[in-house]
This record gives structure tokens, C-alpha cells and sequence, in this order.
């Protein structure tokens, strides 16, 4: 087999060595310097090791060997890594003699002998007494070892045998377990918390997935994945398996790292290369879902710098889609709102970079923690101040809401109320009568096809039949034919939609309804069936109708709300600009017939114009 030869210079002397066999001898040389780095006079130390480590290629080449292979750094390394030969600098143990409790013979004799505590001195002592001081000593064992664990085991990512970040098979090398045991056992146990939460959180019973337990494992791996580092060297690959760093373990962690790279790699076989292979499916979606997650992070830092850019500029627009008034934002808290959108900016883009960055190349563990610093300092920024602003939104609203539920008069000497008087204004109605209608003019919750709909309609309620109502308002029209349609409802006699031209009053009655059924509600239940309804609207609106249609169905949990349409047609204007007057009343001066009921309602008042 022909392999690549060099030639290296160590402590001044020549050597060919095969690439390989030099690549092996270089990482154990920077193990060495790594390892000794730390001690006192350790320069000198790996010096003296370098020197002995030529002497032993020296010894191979005057066996005749004009090249140095693998095998041969492999029999040095071997040669160099006995403790007894080359880890002199390594602290020695302790001499069993200085430890009276693992002394034997006459000392042990003595010990146990000497002293108030002895049996002698202290008499008779009941088997309740031994139990104790057995369970005591016991305890202290168990401790001991448990202090043991945490000092010489440090826990490590595990580079060599990873499906996402190495975790898991760095938990495992840090307890001894078999990497593939410990991962069935976190799913086990995913699927049993699972089912456990679906049955006390009354979910699905059978659903083995539960969402928040898997987003749960999801965010501790993730935390773990940030905290642990990877053991890289040598020296982090013992302490990760627990083992003594001395110089015979570190140098046969150097060779096993170089086989593994060029040996072939171990397979598995039976139900473990089956359920190896599964998790390395679902470690390949999960890699798929967290690059999902980053773009719709890293869109969700796009959104919120468009959506601060509508709430500076176009307050109105975010106002009405989101539930913050800007209006006290803008003009009083506007560094706090720009503070709060650096924190919320941040604490979107900056997991879609550690994820991105991961699956690039993995950051350093003082990046990981110091974007992870970082990100929780930005959320709770954005948290603290997000709640500020959305307080002081709504001490805004609620002030705006005392302010608009303020009494004022209009011109017609109408008491009404000021958020009444908006809609009436930005509608172009006018009250012109408004007697003992209880200071309510227009109401909201009961249109004909949402009850939950935020439109409001005219309308008046009084127990006692007192009110004396008329609401008008008027559209100035070109000569033609036109027709006047309107929603209207009523639980009593002597409600009237009306027209007003040229000072010639038509009228016509509200139909006594009450708030269930109704002629719309009736229309729609009779032509939902016969309503084609298309994934896209035609070129008549047909897609749009039949929406309107099921809506109109619907309400009140499918009863209606008593509306029906009145119709006035065909109004026929001769004059060029002729104003018509339209609207309803139930007061007797102006309809001639006495109002018999408690509440009508009215809306949507439209005029179009006739071919």
C-alpha cells in the first residue's frame, strides 16, 4: 500500500514519518503540552517528554525501519503513557497511614480500643444503637460517593456519538449507560408524561404526543445543549467518562480518537440499529423544525419592525388590529415603545441565529451562554415593558371610555350621550326628537348576522312605551329613479320607517317581529341550499352572498334576530339635487298612530339607483 511520507525535525533530529503516523503524533504532543500547561515548570516537562519521545523513534530507526508508521507512534505512545515511567509531575496519593479508618492490625486495634467512646466505657450498647451508627456511616458512603461523582465526572456533550447536539450520549459516557437505553428511555418516559397529561388535562386519552411535554424535553435539551460543552480534547473526553487524566488514559484516548477516524466505523446490529435508525429520523426532522423555527423567528423580528413602523406612522391602523392605543404611546412613552421593540427584536432574532450558527458550526460555550444572557435580559425587557405600555393603553381607554360616556346636548336640544353623538355624526344622522327613550339612541350585539358584531344600528328601549323617537338624515340625488331599503325590527305597533321629499311624508310600518325569525332570517334559511357556494367569488359576488347567507343563518344559534327588509320604491326625483329625508320615528306628532311597543331597532338605510 503506498502512503504519503514526511520529514519532521524533533529535538533536532530527522525522521520520515507516514502522514498518518504524523498526525497521531502531533495530536499526542499538544495532549501532552495541554496537560502540563497548567503545572509548574510544565515547558520544561513537555520538553523533557519530546526529548524522550525521540530517543524511543531514534531506538526505531537503528532497528532498520526507514519509516515511521502508525503502528510504531502507537508502541511509543504505549511506552510513554505508563504512569510509572513518565507522569512523575502527576500528584501521588495519599499514604494509607495518614488515614487512621484504613489502618489495620495493632493501630486499627488501638483506635477502635482508645477513647470514651469505646464499648468498655460506654457499656452495653443495644442493637438499636448499631443500626444507627450503621445507618449513619452508611449515609456518609453514599454521600462520599455522590461528592465523588460531581468532582471527577464533569459533564460533557459527546461529539463522537451525536444525533442533534450529543447530549443524550454524554449523559450517558458521564453515567456509564448505554447511549441508546438512556434515549429510549427519555422517549418512554415523553410518551408516558404524554398520556399522562392528555388523561388529567382531559385531552384525547390516546393521543401519545402531548405538544407542551414535547416543547417542554424540547426546552431542557435545549438548555443542556447551551450549558454543556464538548468534550473536543482528550482531557474532556475523560473527564466526561469519568476517568483519571493521567498520562496512560490520555494516551490511549489519542490513539482510540485516531483509529476512530480512520478505522470503520462500528455498526450496530438488531433492535438497536432499528431504533438508532428511527432517532436518527426524528433527529432529522427535528433539525428540519428548528430551521422552520428559525425563518419564522426571523420573520417574526421582520413583522414586529413593520408593525412598529404602522404604529409610528399610522397609529389608527394598529389600533384597530391590535390591542394597543398608540395615541399615549406616541405623544408620552415613545422611548419606552422603541426600548420595548429592541427587546422584542431581539428576543426573536437572536435563537434564529444560535440556531442557524449551530447547524453551521457550533459556538463556543461562552458565546452560548453570553447569547443566552443576553436573550433573557431582551425578554425580559420586552416583558416588562410590553406590560407597561399595555397598562398605560388601557388607563388611556378607560379614560377615553369615562370621557365618550360624557352626557352633551345637540343642537336639537337632545341629552345623548358623546359616543352616541359620534356614530350618529360620522353617519350623518341627526336625533330629532328624543323623548323618554332613557338616554339610549343606538345600540350594538344583536345585527342580523353576528351577534358579537361590533356594528351598531339605531335603536330606542323604554318599559313604559314612553318614547318619542325620530332619527332622519338625508342624500342629495340627481334626477331618476331610485329605491330606499333598510333592516328594521320592532316588538310593538307604532314603529315607521319613512321618506320625507319636498315636504311629502310616505311611510311604512315596522313589522312586530320581536328579536326572533325575522323576514331576512327566513329569506336565507329558505335560499341556503339553493346558493352555490365556490372557493373563489364569481363575477357577480356569488362566493360573497352565500358567506352572507350561512352568517345570516347562524345567528342566534340559528333562530335570527327579527330583522326584516322594507322597501321604498320607486322614489322618482325630477329636480337636480333634491335632497331626500329618510329615517324612523315613533313619535305620534309626526307617524299619526300611537307607539304600543318597548324597543325597535333600525340599519342599514341605503339608496341606489334604478335602470
Amino acid at each position: 500500500m503506498m502512503k504519503k511520507n514526511i520529514t519532521i525535525n524533533l529535538c533536532g533530529r530527522l525522521f520520515n514519518i507516514d502522514e498518518d503516523a504524523y498526525e497521531l503524533l502531533h495530536n499526542y504532543i499538544e495532549t501532552l503540552r495541554s496537560y502540563f500547561a497548567r503545572q509548574e515548570g510544565g515547558n520544561e516537562i513537555t520538553d523533557d517528554l519530546e526529548e524522550r519521545i525521540a530517543e524511543l523513534l531514534d531506538e526505531l530507526k537503528a532497528q532498520g525501519h526507514e519509516a515511521i508508521s502508525i503502528e510504531h507512534v502507537k508502541q511509543v505512545i504505549t511506552r510513554m503513557g505508563q504512569p510509572e515511567e513518565m507522569d512523575e509531575a502527576s500528584p501521588q496519593p495519599s499514604e494509607p497511614a495518614h488515614n487512621p479508618s484504613l489502618m489495620g492490625g495493632e493501630s486499627g486495634e488501638r483506635t477502635a480500643d482508645s477513647g470514651t467512646g469505646g464499648d468498655d466505657a460506654a457499656g452495653e450498647k443495644g442493637p438499636q444503637d448499631s443500626s444507627a451508627k450503621d445507618s449513619g456511616h452508611r449515609f456518609e458512603e453514599f454521600m462520599d460517593e455522590v461528592k465523588t461523582l460531581f468532582r471527577e465526572r464533569r459533564f460533557y456533550r459527546n461529539p463522537k456519538d451525536k444525533m442533534l447536539a450529543g447530549v443524550m450520549s454524554g449523559l450517558a459516557s458521564s453515567f456509564e449507560v448505554d447511549p441508546t437505553l438512556l434515549r429510549l428511555a427519555v422517549v418512554a418516559a415523553i410518551i408516558a408524561i404524554s398520556m399522562l397529561g392528555s388523561v388529567f388535562g382531559h385531552h384525547n386519552w390516546f393521543m401519545l404526543v402531548n405538544f407542551n411535554v414535547c416543547l417542554g424535553f424540547a426546552f431542557i435539551y435545549l438548555i443542556l445543549a447551551l450549558i454543556m460543552p464538548e468534550a473536543e480534547t482528550p482531557e474532556q473526553q475523560l473527564k466526561m467518562q469519568g476517568k483519571p487524566v493521567n498520562m496512560q488514559n490520555l494516551a490511549e484516548e489519542v490513539v482510540q480518537n485516531v483509529s476512530e477516524k480512520a478505522g470503520p466505523v462500528k455498526q450496530s446490529s438488531g433492535v438497536k440499529s432499528v431504533f438508532n435508525g428511527l432517532l436518527k429520523f426524528f433527529a432529522s426532522i427535528f433539525k428540519f423544525l428548528m430551521v422552520l423555527l428559525a425563518l419564522a423567528l426571523f420573520a417574526g423580528g421582520v413583522f414586529a419592525l413593520l408593525w412598529a413602523f404602522f404604529a409610528i406612522n399610522s397609529p389608527d391602523t394598529v389600533s384597530q388590529y391590535f390591542a394597543w392605543d398608540m395615541t399615549p404611546i406616541r405623544e408620552i412613552h415613545m422611548n419606552m415603545f422603541l426600548t420595548f421593540l429592541l427587546g422584542l427584536m431581539a428576543s426573536l432574532l437572536i435563537p434564529a441565529y444560535a440556531i442557524v450558527q449551530h447547524l453551521i458550526h457550533p459556538l463556543k460555550v461562552w458565546q452560548r451562554l453570553l447569547l443566552l444572557l443576553v436573550w433573557i435580559v431582551a425578554l425580559a425587557t420586552a416583558v416588562t415593558t410590553g406590560a407597561f405600555l399595555t397598562e398605560v393603553s388601557d388607563d388611556y381607554e378607560r379614560a377615553d371610555a369615562i370621557r365618550l360616556d360624557e352626557m352633551v346636548e345637540t343642537e336639537d336640544g337632545v341629552a345623548i350621550r358623546l359616543y352616541e353623538l359620534d356614530f350618529l355624526n360620522t353617519h350623518g344622522w341627526r336625533i330629532l326628537k328624543g323623548e323618554g327613550c332613557n338616554d339610549r339612541y343606538t345600540a350594538k350585539g344583536q345585527y342580523y348576522k353576528d351577534q358579537h358584531s361590533q356594528t351598531r344600528y339605531l335603536d330606542s328601549y323604554d318599559d313604559h312605551h314612553r318614547q318619542r323617537y325620530r332619527a332622519e338624515r338625508g342624500e342629495s340625488l340627481m334626477p331618476g329613479r331610485y329605491r330606499l331599503t333598510c333592516a328594521v325590527r320592532a316588538n310593538g305597533r307604532g314603529a315607521f320607517a319613512y321618506t320625507l321629499i319636498d315636504g311629502q311624508k310616505t311611510l311604512q310600518e315596522i313589522p312586530v317581529t320581536g328579536n326572533v325569525g325575522g323576514g331576512i332570517w327566513q329569506e336565507a334559511a329558505d335560499s341556503v341550499d339553493r346558493v352555490r357556494v365556490t372557493t373563489q367569488p364569481d363575477e357577480h359576488g356569488q362566493w360573497k352572498v352565500a358567506q352572507d347567507i350561512k352568517e345570516i343563518v347562524a345567528a342566534n344559534d340559528g333562530n335570527g334576530y327579527g330583522w326584516c327588509r322594507l322597501t321604498f320604491e320607486p322614489i322618482i326625483i325630477t329636480k337636480p339635487n333634491t335632497v331626500v329625508n329618510y329615517g324612523v320615528a315613533t313619535d305620534p306628532e309626526f307617524t299619526g298612530q300611537t307607539w304600543l311597543g318597548q324597543w325597535f331597532s333600525a340599519c342599514d338605510f341605503v339608496i341606489e339607483r334604478l335602470e
